[in-house]
């Protein structure tokens, strides 16, 4: 089954985490993945490489942003999917999905939480900022159009390295998390509890997936689960809900790997990739 959606979008952004090398991710994602209806490739400027109000490349990402807004408003689509670039790729698609699909569940699949701020960020890096904006709270310039989705929403799911602040903020507000040894256990219990044919978001952050099985990613944490595992629990959300986006990131291709690692993770969301 062909996941079909409204636009493609691919998003070469890299400066929130900083990394040129997934700029190359999402073109190499989207020469993967055949095109379904329209396709835009989102230009990203280089910028000067600079702190900004505690975030790192402030002024690049702010205009990168709103350039997808802005085309999101143009196209209003209800089913989208991004081909990133960094976590910060596909924020605006999320927020404008929020507002198309009111209760869409939302699954985080990233081997970090991303719910930092500016404030609290040891980096300044905004990549690890993205969900916490989706949130609703975050640095005023890079917040802003469509919608944002309330904590009951979100399920983190794989979430293994995070700082002691987004530790106390997931506690704080009753985010729900599928840990690792819960994922590798029974990849399908990911969706237990939500309403079945629920519209669903997922942003996949390719280094949920233990290095050592798939190497080709930009922050890589070790101890998770393997692209086998991943799949199961990505097909099990798409069986499941009636996913009406899909974010895919920090993929960095000129790391040597196993071709078929992305190849399994895109047909389990039903993206059948190019031969």
């Amino acid at each position: 089954m062909v996941w079909q959606r409204d636009v493609d979008l691919v998003v070469p952004l890299w400066q929130g985490g900083d990394d040129v090398r997934v700029a190359a991710g999402a073109a190499a994602l989207a020469r993967l993945v055949p095109p379904d209806g329209s396709r835009l490739h989102v230009s990203v400027s280089d910028g000067p490489r600079e702190m900004v109000e505690g975030v790192r490349n402030l002024e690049v990402l702010e205009a990168t942003l709103r350039r997808l807004r802005e085309h999101l408003a143009r196209r209003d689509p209800a089913r989208a999917l991004t081909l990133g670039g960094d976590c910060l790729s596909d924020l605006p698609v999320a927020g404008h999905l929020a507002a198309r699909h009111p209760g869409m569940a939302v699954y985080w699949l990233d081997a970090h939480a991303d719910l930092n701020t500016a404030a609290s960020s040891p980096s300044g890096l905004a990549h690890g900022m993205a969900l916490r904006l989706l949130l609703g709270e975050g640095h005023p310039r890079l917040l802003g159009g469509g919608g944002v989705v309330a904590p009951w929403q979100v399920r983190l799911v794989g979430g293994r390295d995070l700082d002691v602040g987004e530790e106390e903020f997931a506690r704080a507000v009753g985010l729900e998390r599928v840990g690792t040894v819960e994922l590798i256990a029974d990849p399908g219990r990911v969706v237990a509890g939500r309403a079945a044919g629920s519209p669903a978001y997922v942003h996949l952050d390719v280094d949920l997936c233990d290095p050592v099985d798939f190497p080709a990613v930009a922050c890589p944490v070790p101890q998770g689960p393997l692209v086998g595992t991943v799949a199961e629990a990505l097909a099990a959300i798409a069986s499941h809900h009636e996913v009406v986006g899909v974010g895919v990131c920090e993929y960095v291709p000129v790391i040597e790997h196993d071709a078929a690692g992305p190849r399994a993770l895109l047909e389990a969301l039903g993206l059948s990739p190019q031969a």
